[in-house]
């Protein structure tokens, strides 16, 4: 079977759970205080098909927004390999190549339940920090997270495979959805 456009689908989607922008958002610095420091937790949910997702950070950086997935310049990309977060207090971009590898990776491996046309995987990677505006200007460190995604796929409804899950690159799943969960450190 060919998860192929699932698999950019669901890394644009992943990433974006951990990364959709807020347009014409302004970020406001509330305080002229650096943050110390230290680790981190990152929460992330979306369905798995849009733009991005909502993101909180706990810890280290408490903070929360929308992410999306861009290229080098920042510029929204659905392809690109690069995640922005557009937080209440600034923005941070990390680079994602190396979970888009692992959730490539698992979606090679997975196998689609043909009763109920579901699949689902989970992958991790680390994402190194970019860049960062406003409260997280000079920010370095990284995230590693995890993002587990479930999906249902539809049924074909004619041809020689009506009935079967329809898994060509032009499907869109019925239902989807990802989580995204990790841990970081960061320094100022």
């Amino acid at each position: 079977m060919n998860f192929r456009f699932r698999r950019s689908r669901v890394a644009i989607a992943i990433v974006t759970a951990v990364a959709v922008t807020s347009v014409g958002a302004t970020v406001a610095v509330a305080t002229s205080t650096t943050p110390a420091g230290g680790s981190f937790r990152v929460f992330g949910v979306s369905n798995g098909l849009g733009p991005g997702g909502t993101v909180l950070l706990t810890g280290a950086i408490g903070d929360h927004g929308r992410s999306q997935t861009v290229n080098k310049a920042g510029k929204p990309n659905s392809n690109g390999g690069y995640v922005k977060l557009r937080l209440s207090q600034g923005t941070l971009m990390l680079s994602k190549t190396k979970l888009d590898s692992a959730i490539n990776k698992a979606f090679n491996s997975a196998t689609l339940n043909s009763a109920t046309c579901s699949l689902s995987v989970a992958a991790s990677g680390t994402l190194p920090f970019v860049s960062g505006t406003g409260m997280y200007a000079g920010a370095s460190g990284s995230a590693h997270l995890t993002v587990a995604v479930g999906l249902i796929l539809p049924r074909s409804k004619t041809g020689a495979n009506a009935g079967k899950c329809n898994t060509s690159n032009s499907a869109t799943p019925v239902a989807s959805r990802q989580i995204v969960y990790g841990t970081g450190n960061v320094s100022f």
